[in-house]
């Protein structure tokens, strides 16, 4: 088997339930008759083997990029490169991943050694139920939350250091846990997040992410800050995009969430959705930035500055319902030293939390 050329392929794995515990790759191999390959004398197995292995089936593949996600863990590699970052720490391999013929294949050595202390996630045993016509009606309902910036993109930084990154994913953890936990009686909908660690995504695999989860709502989190950073500035604010386009390649972005000044960029390869179903997609994303500022004004001390269309690149060229909430003006002292307290950032997420629901209520999603 011989490599073909092509791209950096990223992988992003979250493994669920990772207590210590040995996973032996040449033992399960042997017990579950996977087929290998050798490359060089180097033995591989296919990556949807190795997802059997871990007991996994929740995984997607964008383009050159595939993503499978669990719970905690983050591992990230590139195709014929030797360095794997498990949980934000770089480990060198000695054999790297390979493609062959449009299959991913992994080095069972080195894998087998990043693994050894993992243990295999197990099935969860089905429950038997009397399955209702309602629940066999409803499909998945996915919310992408979006902590922006991280990794080497801090974002805005306050007066006394406290970095946006940092705030965005603190507050976006709390809000992904107390939204698992207000809908756990609704197993159809399911939640993530485009990162769970400090570390950087671009804005296309944001929304990319996004897309290949055929998201219904894409919720993402920010910490404002005035462009001369002004200490007396303050308040919240929720945008909802000013139009969608679809396009089969993504502009190339500065990876910093700005409006951008064009609002009608229609070329060969976009297409400005300028039929009922954007119009539905803007009016709904309009209705969920109103339930956030809403939920917001009622527990928040700061100015309610409004629900405001906007030009950002991951509202404009996301699909679905999407908005981008600007909890507070991190330049502001007074609100950085606020934004410090883990209190604050709890309050904050169940309030974003119960705006998701608010919604979810009025669109009869859940009751």
């Amino acid at each position: 088997m011989h490599s073909k050329k092509f791209g950096y392929i990223f992988f992003f794995i979250f493994l669920l339930s990772l207590n210590l515990f040995s996973l032996n790759l040449d033992e399960e191999i042997k017990i579950k008759k996977i087929p290998t390959y050798f490359i060089k004398n180097v033995q591989y197995i296919s990556l949807k083997s190795f997802l059997k292995i871990i007991n996994s089936d929740n995984w997607a593949k964008i383009e050159d990029r595939v993503f499978l996600f669990s719970d905690e863990t983050q591992i990230k590699f590139r195709i014929d490169d030797t360095t794997v970052i498990v949980g934000g720490k770089k480990i060198e391999i000695k054999n790297p991943p390979k493609e062959v013929e449009g299959e991913v294949l992994i080095p069972v050595e080195d894998f087998s050694k990043i693994f050894s202390d993992f243990k295999t996630p197990e099935k969860k045993e089905e429950t038997k139920k009397i399955v209702s016509e309602e629940e066999k009606i409803n499909k998945k309902f996915i919310i992408v939350i979006d902590p922006g910036h991280g990794g080497h993109d801090a974002g805005a930084i306050g007066n006394f250091g406290l970095k946006e990154k940092d705030v965005n994913l603190d507050v976006c953890l709390r809000l992904e846990k107390y939204l698992k936990k207000q809908l756990e009686n609704y197993p159809f909908i399911e939640i993530y997040l485009t990162r769970k660690e400090d570390i950087f995504i671009s804005l296309e695999e944001r929304i990319n992410i996004a897309k290949t989860f055929n998201a219904d709502i894409f919720f993402s989190v920010h910490t404002n800050s005035s462009r001369l950073n002004r200490y007396e500035a303050t308040g919240f604010e929720t945008y909802y995009p000013y139009s969608k386009v679809v396009t089969d390649i993504l502009p190339k972005s500065n990876n910093e969430e700005e409006q951008s000044e064009g609002k009608n960029d229609e070329s060969v390869l976009t297409k400005i959705l300028n039929n009922l179903n954007e119009t539905d997609i803007i009016d709904e994303s309009r209705i969920l930035a109103e339930c956030v500022q809403e939920k917001l004004a009622e527990r928040l001390i700061i100015p309610d500055r409004g629900a405001k269309r906007g030009n950002f690149y991951v509202l404009k060229y996301t699909p679905m319902i999407s908005v981008l909430t600007e909890i507070g003006f991190i330049c502001n002292p007074n609100i950085e030293f606020n934004l410090k307290d883990i209190e604050v950032r709890q309050a904050i997420a169940e309030t974003l939390g119960k705006s998701i629901i608010e919604y979810l209520k009025k669109r009869e999603i859940i009751k």
